[in-house]
């Protein structure tokens, strides 16, 4: 017996995958529209989905995945914010270095460790953390 062919796609397909180029037409979106924010940058689905409208319409980005939504930008919004928010916490610790250059200039064991117990669990994992956070400080 012929089994029927399976058309539907699988969950993992729906899932964003945010390029950098992405990220900095995000970050500009909402940096120009930071009034609509408030004081604690909580922006509203219109926002969200015009900044979704801007990433697709920008003809320079390839899109990895489904083309964006409201819905993704507003959970990739929500990483970000977190991101920043636990490094400006880390940027006030006695002691703990950082700089808009260096970042938290992480070099060796010690401050690797430092750095992994007290930020990498709340936040996700960005290549260009230090890029990322100097758009968010606008």
């Amino acid at each position: 017996m012929a089994q029927p062919e399976i058309t539907q796609q699988t969950d993992n397909s729906s899932k964003a995958h945010w390029q950098d180029s992405e990220v900095d037409v995000l970050l500009h979106h909402l940096v120009e529209n930071r009034a609509a924010g408030g004081d604690g940058g909580n922006f509203s689905m219109p926002t969200y989905n015009s900044a979704a409208a801007a990433i697709n319409a920008d003809q320079a980005i390839q899109t990895i995945g489904p083309l964006k939504t409201g819905k993704m930008v507003k959970t990739k919004w929500t990483l970000l914010k977190k991101t920043f928010n636990q490094i400006e916490i880390y940027r006030g610790v006695s002691g703990f270095h950082w700089d808009n250059v260096c970042g938290a200039g992480i070099e060796g064991v010690a401050a690797a460790s430092i750095w992994d117990a007290y930020v990498a669990p709340k936040v996700c994992h960005y290549e260009n953390i230090l890029r990322h956070y100097q758009l968010c400080r606008g």
